[in-house]
């Protein structure tokens, strides 16, 4: 499938050679050059004699065009220039007269370099009938034709059959510039060359060219002899333009390379999409071969049906294509939040991405780490593969099918990504989409060596085309499936989509970070305004205690009791959701803290449905449910084993909650002679803090009360677990335990050693992790007590140490959850601050492991956290 150039060129410059100005023509016509606008001929080839009687073409020269050809012939010749002017194609007129004689000619014309170029070639009588045949039985069969395929084979069916060439072609060319034979109809007999490919120097750039100006190139018979225009050069010293001239003479080469495949004739029609060449309809035939101009007009607008017919089809698989991306696309976008984007969670929206454009692995690379799906290069090619990369323009897509003709590394991992379409994310860091190919190991069939397509005799010097045109069968490696033109489209779209998701991220993070802080400086205000509050309401307890208890150490037990009845109340609070503000929680955590049991105590019985209480109701609650449990205990019904304690409640539609307390069988009631804080607490609480209603009745048989909480602090709620923070409870047996508190605020630790210490638990106080290393290392403890959060540091790399030598610890917060602790230590107790020796002697009970003989543990100071 060659194009001609010349014997005299060396292979590196076959590119290079100028077609376009062989200086000679085929002599089955002659060739006028005028100049303009006076019409006076400059250029005449030699053999006009043959077609104009007794007209030496010498000459001819500087005579004007209508002292040759008859007026009327000069005047079509004119018109039709005008519209070649305007195609910039030449134009063809039909059955004119260059004489008085009876012989017609099918002449062309067009313009070149300021020249119009006239050519003629003697007309053949009748034959346009076959042209107006072709063009007739065509049209309705493309139409129908299922398929590209069929499309293809039918036109090259009906064009043999009207043309009678022995072999009729459809070639077309490939993205890498070589071709492949996609459709053929042959004489019986003839060999095949349907699937044959054929490499890029068989048509070189500026045949392809040339192909693309001029639609239609006949060769009647190879085996001519070539003709002189004349001059060879104008005054000017150039050689005449024939690019678009029917008659330019063939290249040597070209002559040779036909004869090889034992052919005397060829036609040729460009196909074409937009202004590209998209391939060729080639016709050879074994004899030399004549069309008349009306078959080549027929057959050259027959080219141009069939390229609109084979781009309406590629479009539309183009369009479905895209279409069915584009659905991908937006569906994608839609379910991209700016929080959740393929470059965080990549798997969920691989499916997405392959439906767009069709690969084989896909990965995001952000921020210098590569998150991936599916057949991958290697980790460590990846980098390296970014890096190249960077060097390309970030404002557009980059995609090769053959990565390792660009990136040299690349050929190591071929098998797993020979292909590669990288979309740049960001405009300032190297950030990419990354899709994939696999290698396609492709047995390609050769019409001949395409390495020896050409070349040198050594005697000559001469380049001789290859002369064997036999299967060569050639295993391609190293390449992937091409990206196609509509998916290069869905990925500059995805680029774009995906730059605007990532500035509405921006925006939103932005937006976000300005409401933290707004959030931030809120939160401190209103923990400013609870802090007061808490230490307002400590202030009150404890000056109300002090005026109700008749001994320093009664004042300092009732202090002690409703501050942790306080911490409690805030514990539950920061609890899990949903379990942290159930009524029946606060219940139930009341009564064990009494009972000092994990079970309820049998005495007290709940009714009601699942109600959940506001912060500010839980607050309120927790405090009146203290003071009438420590009632019931110290003298009520709890008090003695036949007492029974019943705690109702129920929602009333508008109301809110009401709650019962009825306490039965245990000493007589009667009321008081004077109200006591805890009488105070009970019944003006709840009207004060939440304009609810409280009344207590002192009734014989037993303590009535009844409280009414509005409903806007209330609703239905559902049954939540317990949290598994160690609430106050008696305290077990610690007396002669040696114990390590790990505490960072010395007031605290101060109080809780004077606490342990009463209890009689030898205690030594450590305010840092490098302390608490020292203490371990140097003295021997039973136990262990964590503070989660020390001053910028953690204990949670020392309680690892400590878990993985079997020693017993357990941990402290003010967290009031264990929001800080890892799920590992969920079999650690925790006790929660302010610290309180019931709390801590149950914790203490709950360790295994403690009685044991214990020796100076081994943790040293270098151990971090």
């Amino acid at each position: 499938m060659t194009t001609e150039f010349h014997l005299s060129v060396a292979p590196v410059d076959c590119a290079q050679e100028p077609i376009h100005i062989p200086g000679t023509i085929q002599p089955h016509g002659l060739l006028l050059g005028c100049t303009l606008p006076d019409w006076t001929i400059a250029h005449v080839s030699a053999n006009t004699s043959s077609f104009l009687a007794d007209v030496d073409p010498q000459s001819l020269l500087g005579r004007p065009l209508d002292s040759v050809f008859p007026i009327e012939t000069v005047h079509s010749v004119r018109n039709q220039l005008q519209t070649a002017m305007l195609s910039g194609s030449a134009e063809r007129l039909d059955c004119l007269a260059l004489d008085d004689s009876a012989h017609r000619y099918d002449m062309t014309v067009h313009m070149v370099d300021g020249l119009a170029v006239i050519e003629a070639a003697p007309s053949v009588m009748g034959a346009g009938a076959n042209g107006v045949t072709l063009l007739r039985g065509l049209a309705g069969r493309l139409r129908r034709a299922p398929t590209v395929q069929r499309l293809l084979t039918l036109a090259a069916q009906q064009v043999r059959a009207v043309t009678g060439y022995d072999r009729v072609m459809i070639y077309r060319f490939l993205p890498d510039e070589s071709g492949e034979v996609v459709a053929e109809a042959v004489r019986y007999g003839s060999d095949s060359y349907l699937g044959l490919r054929y490499p890029a120097t068989d048509i070189p750039a500026q045949a392809r060219e040339l192909y693309r100006r001029q639609p239609l190139r006949l060769i009647p018979d190879v085996n001519y002899q070539p003709v002189p225009v004349l001059p060879g050069r104008s005054p000017e010293g150039l050689p005449l333009d024939l690019g678009l001239a029917a008659l330019r003479s063939v290249s040597p080469v070209h002559v040779q390379y036909l004869r090889n495949m034992n052919v005397r004739a060829t036609l040729t029609v460009s196909l074409m999409r937009g202004d590209q060449l998209w391939g060729l309809i080639a016709c050879h035939h074994s004899e030399p071969h004549y069309l008349s101009g009306a078959l080549c007009s027929a057959a050259e607008l027959f080219g141009q049906m069939l390229s609109l017919q084979i781009d309406v089809r590629e479009q539309q698989q183009e369009q479905q294509r895209v279409t069915d991306a584009q659905h991908a696309h937006d569906q994608l976008l839609e379910a991209m939040s700016p929080r959740d984007t393929v470059f965080e969670d990549l798997n969920r929206y691989a499916g997405m991405l392959h439906s767009m454009i069709a690969c084989d692995g896909v990965a995001v690379w952000s921020n210098g780490r590569l998150n991936g799906e599916g057949v991958l290069p290697p980790d460590e090619a990846v980098g390296k593969l970014i890096a190249f990369l960077g060097q390309k323009p970030l404002d557009r897509i980059y995609a090769t099918s053959s990565l390792a003709e660009h990136f040299a590394p690349a050929a190591s991992f071929a098998d797993h990504a020979s292909g590669v379409l990288a979309i740049p994310i960001s405009r300032v860091a190297q950030d990419y989409l990354l899709f994939f190919r696999r290698e396609v190991i492709q047995t390609v069939t050769w019409g001949g060596n395409p390495d020896k397509a050409v070349q040198r005799d050594p005697v000559r010097g001469t380049l001789n085309p290859r002369s064997s045109f036999e299967a060569w069968r050639e295993t391609v490696r190293g390449h992937a499936r091409p990206w196609t033109a509509s998916e290069l489209r869905v990925a500059e779209t995805l680029r774009v989509a995906l730059l605007e998701v990532i500035l509405r991220r921006t925006e939103l993070i932005a937006s976000e970070r300005q409401q933290a802080q707004d959030s931030q400086s809120l939160l401190i205000a209103e923990l400013n305004h609870r802090v007061k509050n808490v230490l307002s309401l400590v202030l009150a307890t404890t000056r109300q205690s002090a005026q109700q208890a008749t001994s320093v150490e009664e004042f300092t037990q009732e202090v002690e009791r409703r501050i942790q009845a306080l911490a409690s109340a805030h514990d539950q609070i920061n609890a899990p959701a949903g379990a942290s503000t159930q009524l029946r929680a606060l219940l139930e955590s009341e009564a064990r803290a009494w009972n000092g049991r994990d079970e309820l105590d049998e005495r007290i019985h709940f009714a009601g449905r699942a109600v959940t209480l506001d912060v500010r109701g839980y607050q309120t609650l927790a405090l009146v449910l203290h003071e009438l449990m420590t009632n019931a205990a110290k003298y009520g019904a709890l008090s003695v084993p036949e007492g029974q304690l019943t705690v109702s409640w129920q929602l009333m539609e508008g109301r809110g909650l009401e709650l019962e307390w009825n306490e039965s069988g245990g000493p007589e009631v009667k009321p008081p002679t004077r109200r006591g804080f805890g009488s105070i607490v009970t019944e003006r609480t709840v009207p004060f803090e939440l304009q609810g209603d409280a009344r207590v009745e002192f009734r014989p048989e037993g303590l009535f009360a009844r409280f009414r909480i509005p409903p806007q602090h209330v609703s239905l709620g559902t049954e939540q677990p317990q949290t598994d923070l160690v609430k106050a409870r008696p305290a077990s047996p610690i007396a002669g335990l040696r114990l390590l508190l790990v505490e960072d605020s010395m007031m605290i630790a101060l109080d809780a050693q004077t606490m342990l210490e009463d209890a009689g638990v030898q205690v030594e106080i450590a305010g840092s992790l490098v302390d608490a290393r020292r203490a371990l290392r140097l003295d021997p403890f039973d136990l262990v007590v964590l503070d989660v959060n020390l001053a910028g540091e953690t204990s949670l790399g020392i309680a690892a140490e400590l878990e993985a030598e079997q020693h017993p610890f357990l941990f402290a917060t003010g967290y009031g959850a264990r929001t800080a602790i890892p799920e590992r230590f969920d079999q650690v107790p925790v006790v929660t601050k302010p610290y309180n020796l019931s709390a801590l002697g149950y914790a203490i009970g709950q360790l295994p492991g403690l009685g044991r003989p214990r020796e100076r543990s081994p943790l040293t100071e270098n151990r971090g956290a």
